[in-house]
């Protein structure tokens, strides 16, 4: 009975002991993107602070909205797209966690959007990357969601919950038009986000 009891507290002391290295292991290399990451950024697209959408982007969108125009387009630079979002994401969460910094890295057709969240002292960064196909069409989709350099789309189905939300969004804002017009064509640019719509 001693020797199996011994043999058993051996058994999970080694399990703890196992989970303590893995979970050094994770932050460890999560320390590591972070740093490659946040030593890369380009300033410019980085959001922090006051997350306010300046008078200037708002103008902007109203204009848009309510153009004559029977077509009319919206741009917006990764640093105004990055503002909008710290704001918008800034509002729904509470006082203890809060959105610290939102970054955007565009490509041609792919845009990477980075939000930091902060919890009492601690930070860590998610993101996605938002993806549009080469067609006349606002429809955009996600095909990963990490924290820092581990993917976590795959759990839940999480990343087809949030791909399921974004068309029936835009399905929505363009039957009920809630934006003024009806959206046609959105294009991710490497320097910016052209969004095209029409009146109804």
């Amino acid at each position: 009975m001693k020797k199996f009891l011994k043999i058993f507290l051996i058994f999970i002391l080694l399990v703890f002991l196992i989970k303590i290295l893995v979970v050094f292991f994770l932050i460890s290399k999560y320390k590591t993107w972070e740093g490659d990451f946040e030593s890369n950024i380009f300033q410019e697209n980085l959001i922090s602070g006051d997350g306010d959408i300046s008078v200037n982007i708002q103008e902007r969108i109203t204009t848009f909205t309510l153009s004559s125009e029977n077509t009319d387009s919206l741009t917006l630079t990764p640093s105004e797209v990055g503002r909008i979002l710290y704001s918008t994401l800034d509002g729904y969460l509470g006082d203890v966690v809060k959105v610290e910094s939102v970054y955007v890295y565009p490509q041609q057709g792919v845009w990477n959007v980075y939000v930091e969240i902060k919890y009492w002292k601690y930070s860590i960064w998610f993101s996605m990357d938002i993806i549009k196909d080469n067609m006349q069409t606002v429809q955009i989709y996600t095909k990963n969601i990490l924290i820092g350099p581990y993917s976590i789309g795959n759990m839940f189905n999480l990343t087809d919950m949030i791909n399921e939300g974004i068309a029936n969004s835009l399905l929505t804002v363009n039957e009920n038009g809630f934006s003024g017009r009806y959206l046609e064509n959105l294009e991710l640019l490497p320097d910016s986000i052209v969004l095209k719509g029409s009146r109804y």
